[in-house]
């Protein structure tokens, strides 16, 4: 039996360079199925990687929760980019995007997404967060949280 899904509240994002932001706190999905994604503070996003051709048919900001947590899959590789994708189309379900939409940008994901995901082999890379904005305690702890314990392999030089 499947769980109600929900996400951990309100994006608390920053505008960082062009067509990038930063999310200030953690934000987390629940799935459906019980798992629970947490993409973590100072972690660099698009929103949503929407080509810029198709981009006017997606003008609102309903899908963007599910956009930082779908780059994050991507990024992280926590998961396979199948299991991504379908968790992007779960997401936008549960955030209230039509079928049609929904399926659009699923359908775009599976077509285009084996680019980005084959980037993010070996998992986040420096520039996949913002570490100018973070203390020397917390770039400390982040080395400590992601590298030692080998959540995934960051190359930070």
């Amino acid at each position: 039996m499947s769980e109600q899904a929900w996400f951990s509240g309100a994006l608390d994002l920053r505008a960082y360079k062009p067509g990038e932001w930063v999310l200030l706190e953690p934000f987390r999905y629940h799935a459906r199925d019980g798992r629970e994604f947490t993409v973590p503070r100072w972690f660099v996003t698009d929103l949503a990687s929407i080509p810029w051709l198709v981009d006017p048919l997606f003008d609102g900001l309903d899908h963007r929760a599910a956009g930082v947590v779908h780059d994050w899959c991507y990024c992280s590789q926590q998961v396979s980019r199948a299991e991504a994708d379908d968790l992007f189309r779960e997401m936008l379900e549960t955030l209230g995007v039509g079928v049609i939409k929904r399926n659009l940008m699923y359908s775009g994901l599976r077509v285009g997404g084996w680019y980005r995901y084959g980037q993010c082999e070996g998992g986040p890379r420096e520039e996949d967060f913002a570490w100018e904005f973070m203390s020397s305690a917390e770039r400390e702890a982040y080395r400590i949280r992601f590298i030692e314990k080998g959540d995934w392999v960051a190359r930070t030089g």
